[in-house]
Parts: structure tokens; C-alpha cells; sequence
């Protein structure tokens, strides 16, 4: 791991450029303001993500400054939690050096935090574990005491922690805490992330003049085909609380990132998609489709073990862009990779930890303010679970579907 020191006498001097303008970019740009090391922009691939702004620093194209940083004037931080290696490897091939040019965000810190401070969710979607995963966990919120000792311990263990994700597997705005919560986040100079299907907004004027830095956006169609697959919500409601959030940013914090993921199946890429992405412009929210998938983890393990799938998960399989089997396949394909969620440390509302991020049952840790951090990463690197996901190559499934993809109007009209 690069310290604070090293850091600093690798981008002394120099413009310092953040590859990758969501939360683990973000996340680093906070853990360098934290130590004082200042950042010039953001660079992104993605063209949703161009000409647009993040934490208040301009997001460029990669290409545009690949010359600079080759005199000797800048140095990126590939800060990707999916796609850092790739970032790497692009620089490499464009004659950029590791080390001096160019370095990698798990070199300056390899833990992302998540913590569930609402343990429950309002909706069922299908192809989520609260829809489709019939063994729940106990339920509840974590308070905003028990936050702060999170927090303090996260900071004290993690020199140069850039963010934290308020949510993993619930609804953060059940938590009336949540406010509170976000404040104290922005006080540790730690960037905070909220996740929400925005079918409940009680508090959202209050969330939002408390400065989450991100906010991200789950949708799934227009109408009647978005209940379909957001179960249990009501499109009026949502596009109410749509509205109200862009209106609130405009009005109290207008430096916070709207995203909306809008998850593609096959019942969604034709209108749909076009008057969400007229939607989106109109409301300057940054629109990012990609192809829906199952989760959990635990799901694509017994379908592939060939064991019976609940209902709901059933439901979704026939309903998918990217089909499952496709995206295992795809997902061996690059078996080879590093898995991008050994990043993920999910801490539950109860302070206990799950073993990865993107499995909803295995816990790994009872409460993780009595455990040293260090201790739970070696049980994470000596889990069964870990070595027995990756000798499948489901290590990379997520990150199989997580790339944007954006329809042409030949494809919507198909």
C-alpha cells in the first residue's frame, strides 16, 4: 500500500486527475482533499459522464490528457472499483508508467465500505434478495450513535478512507436517522453515498439539506412496466418523489450528483427507455442504463449447482436483456481478473459483517465494532465461500453487467 508520504511525492507538483467519476472515484478525491493533496478533474470514459461535474471538478475524456501526464505535468489514480486494472492496463499501452504516471486506487486503499443503516426495504423487487430470497434477516436501523463509533473506527483503521455507501441491501430513507447520519459523515470529510427506489421521501427534504454528496437512482421502466420489476412500488409516487429530489438539489444543495440507474430488461428499451432519457435531461439527473441481472450471489450459485430458484427469481430469468447463462459465460471469460468485491465491506445495521458484498446470507464477523478490521480481512482472504466463487468465475458477474449500455433509436424501435 502507498502511504500518505508516497502519495504526496508522487503527485507533488504535478495535476493530479481521478479516473472514474462515481463512488470510488469520488471516494478517492475526498481521502485526498482530506490530506491535502489537491485534484485538478475527474477523467471518465463513460459519455453520460463528460462535460458534467463531480464534487465540484470538471469530468473530462481520458484522451485528452494522456499527453500531459507523458511530460511529466500530471498523474491519474485509476479509481474504479470494477474497472481500475483495465484503467491500468490502458495507460500502460498508451506509454504511461506505473508508479510515476499512473497508480491504482487499491494501492492507496482496497476496503469500500457499505453500511446498511436501514435493514429493511419497502419494495420486493424480483430480481433482488428482498424480493426474491425467502430467509430475511432480522430487520431494523442503526442508530446515529452507533454510527459515529462505526465511522471513527473505519477512519482509524482506513488512513485514507474515501467513502462510504449508505446502503446495501435496504431503503436508507427508512432510517429518520439518516440526516444525522449523512452530517456526520460530511464532517469526517468522507464522502456519502445514498441508494433509493424513492417510493418513500418522508424525510427526503431533510436528507437532502444534510449534503449527501451522491445519490443514486434505481428505475425500471415507465409506468406500468416499471411496477413490474420495482415490486410493490407505484410509478406515481416514484416520479412525484423524482420531481421533488431534482427540485431539492436545484434549491438546497445543487453541487449533489443525481444518477439513475435504469436497470434494461426486455420489456423497458423501447418508449421507456426514451422518455426516461428525455426524463433525465430534463431534470439534469445523469442517466445510466445497463443490462439488469439476478442477485444475490446466492442465487446464480444454485441456479448453476441446478437447484430449484424461488418464484420471484424464476419470474426474472425470462425477463432479462442479458441472460443468466450468457452472463456466467461472460463472467468466466474473465475468471483470470481480480475479484472487484474482495473492495466490498458490508456492515450491517447490526454492526455484524456479511462476507461479500454481493451474497445476501453468509455473515462473517458478529459485530465489527469489537473486531480489529485486520482480524475480518484475513477470515474474508481464508473464506471457503470467496475461493469456492471464484473457482466458478462468478467472481466477475457483476461486473459483467454493470457496463453502460446505451440503445440507438433501431434498437428501441426493435
Amino acid at each position: 500500500m502507498i502511504t500518505v508520504e508516497e502519495l504526496r511525492q508522487i503527485c507533488s507538483n504535478k495535476k493530479v486527475f481521478v479516473w472514474g467519476a462515481m463512488i470510488v472515484g469520488q471516494g478517492v478525491c475526498r481521502s485526498l482533499e482530506r490530506v491535502s493533496i489537491p485534484v485538478t478533474s475527474f477523467l471518465d470514459s463513460a459519455e453520460s459522464l463528460q462535460g458534467r461535474k463531480a464534487l465540484g471538478y470538471d469530468i473530462r475524456k481520458p484522451d485528452d490528457l494522456f499527453e500531459l501526464v507523458r511530460s511529466g505535468d500530471g498523474v491519474i489514480i485509476a479509481a474504479s472499483g470494477h474497472f481500475d486494472l483495465e484503467i491500468g492496463d490502458h495507460c500502460s499501452k498508451v506509454g504511461l508508467k506505473h508508479g510515476k504516471d499512473y497508480i491504482l486506487c487499491r494501492e492507496l486503499n482496497d476496503i469500500d465500505p457499505s453500511i446498511d443503516v436501514a435493514g429493511m426495504c419497502n419494495l420486493r423487487c424480483i430480481s433482488c434478495p428482498r424480493g426474491n430470497d425467502h430467509s430475511q434477516p432480522a430487520k431494523g436501523h442503526m442508530s446515529a450513535a452507533t454510527y459515529g463509533q462505526v465511522l471513527d473506527k473505519l477512519i482509524l483503521e482506513i488512513p485514507l478512507l474515501g467513502s462510504i455507501q449508505l446502503y446495501t441491501w435496504g431503503e436508507p430513507l427508512l432510517n429518520s436517522e439518516l440526516p444525522e447520519i449523512i452530517r456526520m459523515t460530511r464532517d469526517a470529510r468522507v464522502l456519502s453515498a445514498i441508494s433509493s427506489n424513492l417510493n418513500f421521501a418522508k424525510n427526503l427534504e431533510a436528507v437532502v439539506e444534510a449534503r449527501p454528496d451522491w445519490f443514486k437512482i434505481s428505475c425500471s421502466g415507465w409506468g406500468e412496466s416499471y411496477e413490474l420489476t420495482h415490486t410493490g412500488g407505484k410509478w406515481d409516487l416514484f416520479l412525484s418523489n423524482l420531481h421533488k429530489l431534482a427540485e431539492l438539489r436545484d434549491r438546497i444543495h445543487p453541487e449533489m450528483q443525481i444518477t439513475l440507474n435504469y436497470h434494461l430488461y426486455k420489456h423497458n428499451i423501447g418508449d421507456d427507455y426514451l422518455r426516461m432519457e428525455a426524463l433525465c435531461k430534463e431534470l439534469s439527473l445523469i442517466f445510466r442504463p445497463s443490462p439488469a441481472y439476478l442477485y444475490p450471489a446466492d442465487a446464480v450459485m444454485d441456479y448453476i449447482d441446478g437447484k430449484e430458484l424461488s418464484p420471484e427469481a424464476q419470474k426474472t430469468l425470462p425477463m432479462l436483456l442479458m441472460g443468466l447463462d450468457e452472463g456466467i459465460a461472460r463472467a468466466r471469460e474473465r475468471a483470470d481478473k481480480p475479484c472487484p468485491e474482495e473492495r466490498c465491506f458490508p456492515i450491517n445495521w447490526d454492526c455484524s459483517v456479511r462476507e461479500c458484498g454481493v451474497y445476501f446470507r453468509p455473515f462473517i464477523a458478529e459485530n465489527f465494532l469489537e473486531i480489529p478490521l485486520k482480524e475480518i480481512m484475513e477470515r474474508k482472504r481464508k473464506s471457503r465461500l470467496c475461493m469456492e466463487c471464484k473457482k466458478r468465475g462468478i467472481h466477475q458477474f457483476t461486473g459483467v453487467y454493470l457496463v453502460e449500455k446505451r440503445l440507438d433509436e433501431a434498437e428501441t424501435n426493435r
